[in-house]
Protein backbone atom coordinates (compact mmCIF):
# COMPACT_ATOMS: atom_id res chain seq x y z
CA UNK A 1 0.00 0.00 0.00
CA UNK A 2 1.17 3.60 -0.77
CA UNK A 3 2.16 5.81 2.69
CA UNK A 4 0.39 8.68 2.14
CA UNK A 5 1.94 10.00 5.59
CA UNK A 6 4.08 12.61 4.69
CA UNK A 7 7.37 12.18 5.92
CA UNK A 8 8.61 14.62 8.36
CA UNK A 9 12.13 16.51 8.26
CA UNK A 10 14.83 15.79 10.96
CA UNK A 11 13.99 18.07 13.93
CA UNK A 12 18.00 19.41 14.12
CA UNK A 13 19.96 19.80 10.82
CA UNK A 14 23.80 20.79 10.13
CA UNK A 15 24.21 23.30 8.25
CA UNK A 16 27.71 24.91 7.56
CA UNK A 17 28.94 24.48 10.96
CA UNK A 18 26.42 25.11 12.88
CA UNK A 19 23.00 23.53 13.61
CA UNK A 20 19.30 24.67 12.76
CA UNK A 21 16.24 23.67 14.63
CA UNK A 22 12.74 22.74 12.43
CA UNK A 23 9.45 23.22 14.23
CA UNK A 24 5.54 24.29 12.84
CA UNK A 25 3.53 26.77 13.89
CA UNK A 26 -0.48 27.37 12.77
CA UNK A 27 -0.42 31.25 11.95
CA UNK A 28 -3.73 33.14 12.96
CA UNK A 29 -5.09 32.32 9.03
CA UNK A 30 -4.73 28.89 10.19
CA UNK A 31 -2.17 27.84 8.28
CA UNK A 32 0.63 25.47 8.91
CA UNK A 33 4.02 26.78 8.47
CA UNK A 34 7.29 25.71 9.23
CA UNK A 35 9.71 27.74 11.78
CA UNK A 36 13.31 27.52 12.13
CA UNK A 37 16.52 29.34 13.88
CA UNK A 38 19.84 28.30 13.23
CA UNK A 39 23.46 29.34 14.72
CA UNK A 40 23.81 26.97 17.57
CA UNK A 41 27.56 25.06 18.27
CA UNK A 42 25.93 22.07 19.11
CA UNK A 43 22.52 19.48 18.44
CA UNK A 44 21.49 19.79 22.07
CA UNK A 45 21.63 23.44 22.05
CA UNK A 46 19.60 23.66 18.92
CA UNK A 47 17.27 20.92 20.79
CA UNK A 48 17.26 23.10 23.21
CA UNK A 49 15.96 25.91 21.82
CA UNK A 50 13.53 24.54 19.79
CA UNK A 51 12.53 22.93 22.67
CA UNK A 52 12.30 26.46 24.74
CA UNK A 53 10.19 27.82 21.48
CA UNK A 54 7.63 25.46 20.92
CA UNK A 55 7.15 25.77 25.36
CA UNK A 56 6.29 29.79 24.32
CA UNK A 57 4.08 28.52 21.82
CA UNK A 58 1.85 26.38 24.22
CA UNK A 59 1.84 29.29 26.88
CA UNK A 60 0.97 31.75 23.80
CA UNK A 61 3.95 34.16 24.50
CA UNK A 62 5.82 32.94 21.39
CA UNK A 63 8.01 35.85 19.20
CA UNK A 64 7.92 35.14 15.59
CA UNK A 65 11.66 35.29 14.44
CA UNK A 66 11.79 38.89 12.42
CA UNK A 67 14.35 41.21 10.80
CA UNK A 68 12.84 44.51 11.83
CA UNK A 69 15.04 46.83 12.76
CA UNK A 70 14.47 48.85 15.56
CA UNK A 71 13.77 52.05 13.31
CA UNK A 72 10.89 50.07 11.59
CA UNK A 73 9.60 49.32 14.94
CA UNK A 74 9.84 52.78 16.29
CA UNK A 75 8.42 54.96 13.60
CA UNK A 76 5.55 52.20 11.92
CA UNK A 77 4.41 50.55 14.75
CA UNK A 78 5.29 52.19 18.12
CA UNK A 79 4.75 55.65 17.50
CA UNK A 80 1.70 55.80 15.48
CA UNK A 81 0.57 53.06 18.24
CA UNK A 82 0.69 55.62 21.07
CA UNK A 83 -0.58 58.78 19.22
CA UNK A 84 -3.99 57.30 20.50
CA UNK A 85 -2.58 57.52 23.98
CA UNK A 86 -0.26 60.45 24.46
CA UNK A 87 -0.84 64.29 24.99
CA UNK A 88 0.35 65.37 21.60
CA UNK A 89 2.97 67.34 23.13
CA UNK A 90 4.55 64.28 24.69
CA UNK A 91 4.06 62.60 21.28
CA UNK A 92 5.95 65.08 19.72
CA UNK A 93 9.06 65.37 22.49
CA UNK A 94 9.41 61.03 22.11
CA UNK A 95 9.33 61.45 18.28
CA UNK A 96 12.10 64.42 18.36
CA UNK A 97 13.78 62.25 20.69
CA UNK A 98 13.97 59.01 19.54
CA UNK A 99 14.89 60.59 15.80
CA UNK A 100 17.62 62.40 17.05
CA UNK A 101 19.19 60.78 19.58
CA UNK A 102 18.21 56.86 18.90
CA UNK A 103 17.41 56.04 15.27
CA UNK A 104 21.06 57.74 13.49
CA UNK A 105 22.90 55.54 15.79
CA UNK A 106 21.21 51.81 16.53
CA UNK A 107 18.36 52.40 14.23
CA UNK A 108 19.34 49.71 11.94
CA UNK A 109 19.70 47.13 14.56
CA UNK A 110 17.58 44.41 14.49
CA UNK A 111 14.78 44.75 17.32
CA UNK A 112 14.72 41.28 17.87
CA UNK A 113 18.84 41.66 18.78
CA UNK A 114 18.73 44.29 20.43
CA UNK A 115 20.92 44.06 23.68
CA UNK A 116 21.75 46.29 26.89
CA UNK A 117 25.30 46.43 26.36
CA UNK A 118 23.62 48.23 22.44
CA UNK A 119 21.71 50.89 24.89
CA UNK A 120 24.82 51.27 27.45
CA UNK A 121 26.73 51.77 23.97
CA UNK A 122 24.12 54.25 23.28
CA UNK A 123 24.27 55.95 26.09
CA UNK A 124 27.79 56.56 26.41
CA UNK A 125 28.18 58.28 23.18
CA UNK A 126 25.12 60.15 23.65
CA UNK A 127 26.58 61.71 27.13
CA UNK A 128 29.73 61.71 24.76
CA UNK A 129 28.93 64.16 21.81
CA UNK A 130 25.83 63.54 19.47
CA UNK A 131 25.12 64.70 15.65
CA UNK A 132 23.19 67.66 15.59
CA UNK A 133 19.77 67.62 13.62
CA UNK A 134 19.52 68.59 9.92
CA UNK A 135 17.80 71.76 8.74
CA UNK A 136 13.94 71.02 9.19
CA UNK A 137 10.94 73.56 9.01
CA UNK A 138 7.60 72.47 11.18
CA UNK A 139 5.71 73.51 8.41
CA UNK A 140 7.00 73.95 5.27
CA UNK A 141 8.16 71.29 2.61
CA UNK A 142 11.87 71.36 1.03
CA UNK A 143 11.09 73.03 -2.27
CA UNK A 144 9.42 75.83 -0.31
CA UNK A 145 12.25 76.40 2.17
CA UNK A 146 14.60 75.84 -1.06
CA UNK A 147 12.75 78.94 -2.71
CA UNK A 148 12.16 80.63 0.26
CA UNK A 149 16.30 80.92 0.60
CA UNK A 150 16.85 82.05 -2.91
CA UNK A 151 14.64 84.55 -2.60
CA UNK A 152 16.45 85.66 0.44
CA UNK A 153 20.33 85.15 -1.32
CA UNK A 154 19.10 87.26 -3.80
CA UNK A 155 17.89 90.42 -1.58
CA UNK A 156 14.23 89.75 -1.39
CA UNK A 157 12.54 91.15 1.72
CA UNK A 158 10.66 88.87 3.79
CA UNK A 159 7.42 90.60 2.57
CA UNK A 160 8.65 90.33 -0.96
CA UNK A 161 9.29 86.40 -0.57
CA UNK A 162 5.52 86.01 0.96
CA UNK A 163 4.08 87.49 -2.12
CA UNK A 164 5.97 85.22 -4.32
CA UNK A 165 5.39 82.20 -2.89
CA UNK A 166 1.45 82.82 -2.85
CA UNK A 167 1.70 83.51 -6.46
CA UNK A 168 3.71 80.90 -6.88
CA UNK A 169 1.20 78.53 -5.70
CA UNK A 170 3.30 76.71 -3.06
CA UNK A 171 1.37 74.63 -0.92
CA UNK A 172 1.55 76.44 2.55
CA UNK A 173 2.07 79.60 1.32
CA UNK A 174 -2.05 80.47 1.73
CA UNK A 175 -1.80 82.34 5.05
CA UNK A 176 2.21 83.10 4.91
CA UNK A 177 3.52 86.38 6.47
CA UNK A 178 6.40 88.15 6.50
CA UNK A 179 6.95 87.43 9.98
CA UNK A 180 6.78 83.82 9.14
CA UNK A 181 9.05 83.80 6.53
CA UNK A 182 11.66 85.93 8.54
CA UNK A 183 11.63 83.27 11.18
CA UNK A 184 12.17 80.68 8.94
CA UNK A 185 14.48 82.37 7.66
CA UNK A 186 16.55 82.93 11.03
CA UNK A 187 15.98 79.08 11.79
CA UNK A 188 17.21 77.84 8.75
CA UNK A 189 20.66 80.19 8.77
CA UNK A 190 21.08 79.40 12.73
CA UNK A 191 21.32 75.68 11.05
CA UNK A 192 23.54 76.41 8.47
CA UNK A 193 25.87 77.91 10.90
CA UNK A 194 25.29 74.85 13.37
CA UNK A 195 26.69 72.49 10.43
CA UNK A 196 30.48 74.22 10.73
CA UNK A 197 30.60 72.44 14.18
CA UNK A 198 27.93 69.58 14.15
CA UNK A 199 28.61 68.33 17.46
CA UNK A 200 27.76 68.86 21.21
CA UNK A 201 26.99 67.14 24.68
CA UNK A 202 23.84 66.17 25.89
CA UNK A 203 22.89 66.60 29.78
CA UNK A 204 22.79 63.47 31.56
CA UNK A 205 18.98 64.06 32.36
CA UNK A 206 18.21 64.39 28.56
CA UNK A 207 19.85 60.46 28.54
CA UNK A 208 17.96 59.55 30.84
CA UNK A 209 14.75 60.66 29.54
CA UNK A 210 15.95 58.70 26.08
CA UNK A 211 16.33 56.01 28.57
CA UNK A 212 12.52 56.36 29.58
CA UNK A 213 11.15 56.43 25.88
CA UNK A 214 13.11 53.68 24.75
CA UNK A 215 12.50 51.19 28.08
CA UNK A 216 8.39 52.37 27.23
CA UNK A 217 8.46 51.07 23.06
CA UNK A 218 10.72 47.95 24.12
CA UNK A 219 8.73 47.28 26.88
CA UNK A 220 5.27 47.54 24.83
CA UNK A 221 7.49 45.05 21.40
CA UNK A 222 7.68 42.69 24.35
CA UNK A 223 3.92 42.93 25.20
CA UNK A 224 3.28 42.41 21.51
CA UNK A 225 5.42 39.59 21.14
CA UNK A 226 7.89 41.23 18.81
CA UNK A 227 10.84 41.07 21.22
CA UNK A 228 11.90 38.22 23.56
CA UNK A 229 12.23 40.55 26.71
CA UNK A 230 12.83 44.59 27.29
CA UNK A 231 16.87 45.06 27.14
CA UNK A 232 16.16 48.26 28.28
CA UNK A 233 15.37 46.81 31.96
CA UNK A 234 19.02 45.15 31.85
CA UNK A 235 20.71 48.41 30.57
CA UNK A 236 22.35 51.02 33.17
CA UNK A 237 20.42 54.06 33.64
CA UNK A 238 22.38 57.60 33.77
CA UNK A 239 22.53 59.14 36.76
CA UNK A 240 21.12 62.59 36.63
CA UNK A 241 22.57 65.04 39.11
CA UNK A 242 19.48 67.48 39.06
CA UNK A 243 15.74 65.89 38.41
CA UNK A 244 14.47 68.86 37.74
CA UNK A 245 15.37 72.12 35.80
CA UNK A 246 16.62 75.11 37.76
CA UNK A 247 14.76 77.91 36.70
CA UNK A 248 16.77 80.97 35.86
CA UNK A 249 15.26 82.56 33.33
CA UNK A 250 13.55 85.81 35.56
CA UNK A 251 13.34 89.47 35.37
CA UNK A 252 13.38 91.27 38.06
CA UNK A 253 9.84 93.65 39.27
CA UNK A 254 11.23 96.50 37.28
CA UNK A 255 12.36 95.16 34.62
CA UNK A 256 8.68 92.89 34.28
CA UNK A 257 6.93 96.79 35.02
CA UNK A 258 8.75 98.76 32.31
CA UNK A 259 8.22 95.90 29.63
CA UNK A 260 4.68 95.81 30.07
CA UNK A 261 3.96 99.82 30.54
CA UNK A 262 5.93 99.86 27.43
CA UNK A 263 3.85 97.63 25.60
CA UNK A 264 1.11 100.56 26.37
CA UNK A 265 -2.27 99.26 25.10
CA UNK A 266 -1.01 96.80 22.35
CA UNK A 267 -3.41 93.63 22.89
CA UNK A 268 -0.63 91.06 23.92
CA UNK A 269 0.08 92.85 27.10
CA UNK A 270 -3.43 91.68 29.06
CA UNK A 271 -2.33 88.08 28.23
CA UNK A 272 1.47 88.70 28.95
CA UNK A 273 0.31 90.73 32.35
CA UNK A 274 -1.59 87.58 33.40
CA UNK A 275 0.39 85.12 32.67
CA UNK A 276 3.13 87.55 34.65
CA UNK A 277 0.44 88.08 37.66
CA UNK A 278 -0.76 84.72 37.66
CA UNK A 279 1.60 82.13 37.58
CA UNK A 280 0.07 80.35 35.11
CA UNK A 281 0.98 78.28 32.37
CA UNK A 282 0.91 79.60 28.86
CA UNK A 283 -1.40 76.95 27.94
CA UNK A 284 -3.88 76.96 30.44
CA UNK A 285 -4.25 81.14 30.58
CA UNK A 286 -4.96 80.58 26.42
CA UNK A 287 -7.80 78.56 27.02
CA UNK A 288 -9.09 80.55 29.60
CA UNK A 289 -12.74 81.39 29.47
CA UNK A 290 -15.13 84.20 30.68
CA UNK A 291 -17.32 82.08 32.39
CA UNK A 292 -14.13 80.32 34.12
CA UNK A 293 -13.46 84.04 36.32
CA UNK A 294 -15.11 85.89 38.92
CA UNK A 295 -14.34 89.07 38.52
CA UNK A 296 -16.23 90.10 41.85
CA UNK A 297 -14.93 87.45 43.77
CA UNK A 298 -11.28 87.88 42.24
CA UNK A 299 -10.65 84.51 41.42
CA UNK A 300 -10.20 82.14 37.95
CA UNK A 301 -10.48 78.42 37.77
CA UNK A 302 -8.02 77.04 35.16
CA UNK A 303 -9.41 74.10 33.77
CA UNK A 304 -8.88 73.97 29.90
CA UNK A 305 -5.88 74.83 27.46
CA UNK A 306 -5.11 75.54 24.02
CA UNK A 307 -2.16 73.55 22.59
CA UNK A 308 -0.84 72.09 19.48
CA UNK A 309 -1.33 68.43 17.45
CA UNK A 310 1.07 66.40 16.00
CA UNK A 311 0.84 68.83 13.17
CA UNK A 312 1.78 72.10 14.94
CA UNK A 313 -2.01 73.30 14.74
CA UNK A 314 -3.96 75.07 17.48
CA UNK A 315 -6.40 72.80 19.01
CA UNK A 316 -8.51 73.55 22.53
CA UNK A 317 -8.77 71.23 25.14
CA UNK A 318 -10.96 70.75 27.45
CA UNK A 319 -9.35 69.89 30.56
CA UNK A 320 -6.22 71.26 32.35
CA UNK A 321 -2.48 69.33 32.40
CA UNK A 322 -2.37 67.99 35.13
CA UNK A 323 -6.53 65.93 34.89
CA UNK A 324 -7.80 68.78 37.17
CA UNK A 325 -7.95 72.68 37.18
CA UNK A 326 -7.14 74.38 40.20
CA UNK A 327 -8.90 77.81 41.27
CA UNK A 328 -6.37 80.88 41.93
CA UNK A 329 -7.04 84.23 43.37
CA UNK A 330 -6.52 87.75 41.83
CA UNK A 331 -4.47 90.83 42.97
CA UNK A 332 -7.08 94.13 42.37
CA UNK A 333 -4.44 95.69 39.64
CA UNK A 334 -4.93 92.73 37.77
CA UNK A 335 -8.71 92.72 38.00
CA UNK A 336 -9.06 96.54 36.84
CA UNK A 337 -6.85 95.37 33.96
CA UNK A 338 -9.14 92.52 32.85
CA UNK A 339 -12.33 94.46 33.66
CA UNK A 340 -10.42 97.64 30.79
CA UNK A 341 -9.21 94.39 28.63
CA UNK A 342 -13.53 93.02 28.75
CA UNK A 343 -14.46 96.68 27.29
CA UNK A 344 -12.44 96.49 24.02
CA UNK A 345 -12.79 93.04 23.44
CA UNK A 346 -16.42 93.78 23.60
CA UNK A 347 -16.00 97.24 21.15
CA UNK A 348 -14.67 94.48 18.66
CA UNK A 349 -17.25 92.28 18.59
CA UNK A 350 -19.88 95.12 18.12
CA UNK A 351 -17.50 96.29 15.42
CA UNK A 352 -17.09 92.46 13.78
CA UNK A 353 -20.66 91.22 14.35
CA UNK A 354 -22.02 87.97 12.78
CA UNK A 355 -17.69 88.05 11.41
CA UNK A 356 -16.79 87.50 15.52
CA UNK A 357 -16.31 83.99 16.69
CA UNK A 358 -17.54 84.13 20.18
CA UNK A 359 -15.91 81.48 21.97
CA UNK A 360 -15.36 83.28 24.74
CA UNK A 361 -12.09 82.93 24.91
CA UNK A 362 -10.72 86.04 27.26
CA UNK A 363 -7.34 86.21 25.24
CA UNK A 364 -7.47 85.66 21.98
CA UNK A 365 -7.33 87.89 18.22
CA UNK A 366 -9.34 90.43 16.96
CA UNK A 367 -12.03 88.27 15.62
CA UNK A 368 -12.15 85.72 18.77
CA UNK A 369 -10.22 82.79 17.02
CA UNK A 370 -7.88 81.86 19.99
CA UNK A 371 -3.99 82.45 19.59
CA UNK A 372 -1.72 79.47 18.45
CA UNK A 373 0.55 78.93 20.99
CA UNK A 374 3.84 78.81 19.54
CA UNK A 375 2.92 82.29 17.66
CA UNK A 376 2.18 83.63 21.09
CA UNK A 377 5.59 82.46 22.25
CA UNK A 378 7.38 84.11 18.76
CA UNK A 379 5.73 87.23 19.50
CA UNK A 380 6.82 87.85 23.22
CA UNK A 381 10.40 87.53 22.10
CA UNK A 382 9.72 90.06 19.21
CA UNK A 383 8.95 92.30 21.13
CA UNK A 384 11.63 91.84 23.62
CA UNK A 385 13.67 92.59 20.82
CA UNK A 386 11.58 95.92 20.01
CA UNK A 387 11.73 96.95 23.92
CA UNK A 388 15.56 96.34 23.81
CA UNK A 389 16.13 98.48 20.20
CA UNK A 390 14.18 101.03 21.96
CA UNK A 391 16.02 101.23 25.16
CA UNK A 392 19.56 100.37 24.04
CA UNK A 393 21.05 101.79 27.73
CA UNK A 394 19.06 99.48 29.67
CA UNK A 395 18.09 96.09 27.48
CA UNK A 396 16.12 93.05 28.60
CA UNK A 397 17.53 89.87 29.24
CA UNK A 398 16.08 86.89 27.13
CA UNK A 399 13.14 85.48 28.40
CA UNK A 400 10.47 83.06 27.66
CA UNK A 401 7.07 82.98 27.60
CA UNK A 402 7.32 80.26 30.59
CA UNK A 403 10.13 82.59 32.44
CA UNK A 404 6.76 84.55 33.50
CA UNK A 405 6.04 81.95 35.67
CA UNK A 406 9.29 81.65 37.21
CA UNK A 407 9.35 84.76 37.36
CA UNK A 408 6.36 85.44 39.72
CA UNK A 409 8.10 82.51 41.48
CA UNK A 410 10.49 83.73 42.26
CA UNK A 411 9.55 86.99 43.26
CA UNK A 412 6.73 85.73 45.22
CA UNK A 413 9.64 83.63 47.18
CA UNK A 414 11.64 86.37 47.42
CA UNK A 415 9.21 88.27 49.35
CA UNK A 416 8.49 85.67 51.40
CA UNK A 417 5.72 83.86 50.35
CA UNK A 418 5.31 80.82 52.07
CA UNK A 419 6.61 77.92 50.00
CA UNK A 420 3.30 75.83 50.08
CA UNK A 421 1.53 78.80 49.46
CA UNK A 422 3.77 79.25 45.93
CA UNK A 423 3.81 75.28 45.32
CA UNK A 424 -0.42 75.78 45.24
CA UNK A 425 -0.30 78.77 42.65
CA UNK A 426 2.02 77.25 40.59
CA UNK A 427 -0.04 73.73 41.08
CA UNK A 428 2.83 71.82 41.35
CA UNK A 429 1.94 67.97 42.91
CA UNK A 430 4.23 68.80 45.74
CA UNK A 431 6.37 71.19 47.33
CA UNK A 432 9.66 69.23 47.24
CA UNK A 433 9.18 69.75 43.00
CA UNK A 434 8.79 73.84 43.91
CA UNK A 435 11.93 73.55 46.42
CA UNK A 436 13.88 71.56 43.71
CA UNK A 437 13.23 74.20 40.50
CA UNK A 438 13.41 76.92 42.78
CA UNK A 439 16.41 76.28 45.05
CA UNK A 440 18.38 79.10 43.97
CA UNK A 441 15.70 81.65 45.89
CA UNK A 442 14.52 79.24 48.73
CA UNK A 443 18.40 78.15 49.66
CA UNK A 444 19.45 81.68 50.36
CA UNK A 445 16.50 82.01 52.90
CA UNK A 446 16.93 78.71 54.09
CA UNK A 447 20.26 79.75 55.15
CA UNK A 448 18.61 83.00 56.21
CA UNK A 449 16.35 81.20 58.55
CA UNK A 450 19.07 78.98 59.97
CA UNK A 451 21.08 82.06 60.72
CA UNK A 452 18.12 83.93 62.72
CA UNK A 453 17.58 80.75 64.82
CA UNK A 454 21.24 79.88 65.58
CA UNK A 455 21.95 83.36 66.57
CA UNK A 456 19.00 83.07 69.25
CA UNK A 457 20.10 79.90 70.66
CA UNK A 458 23.43 80.25 70.55
CA UNK A 459 25.00 83.60 69.64
CA UNK A 460 23.41 85.02 72.61
CA UNK A 461 20.94 87.15 70.69
CA UNK A 462 17.74 87.97 72.02
CA UNK A 463 14.08 86.86 70.82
Amino acid sequence: MPNNHKTSKPNVRKRGDTYTWYAYVTDGNGKRRQISKGGYRTIADAEHGRIVHLISIGRHDYVNPDRITLAEFLLDEWLPARKLDLQSSTWRSYEQKLRLHVIPHIGGIALQELSPVDLNNLYAQLLDTTTLPPATSRRHPSDTIERMMQLHDAGHTAAAIADTLRAEGHETATDLTRHAVAGTIRRQKNNRREAVSTKRVLSSRTVAMVHGILSKALGDAHRWNRTYRNPAQAATVPKTGQPYRIARDTWTATQLRDFLTWLDDNRYRYPWSFLATSGARRGEVLGLKWTDIDLDEATAAMFNQVTTDHDHKAIFKERHKTGAGHLIHLDPATVDLLRRWRQIQNSEKQLLGDAYRDDDFVFCHEDGRHYHPERFSREFLRKQQQYNDANPDTPLPRLTIHGLRHTWATIALKQKVHLKVVSERLNHSTTDITARVYSHVTRPIAQEAADLVGGLILGGQES
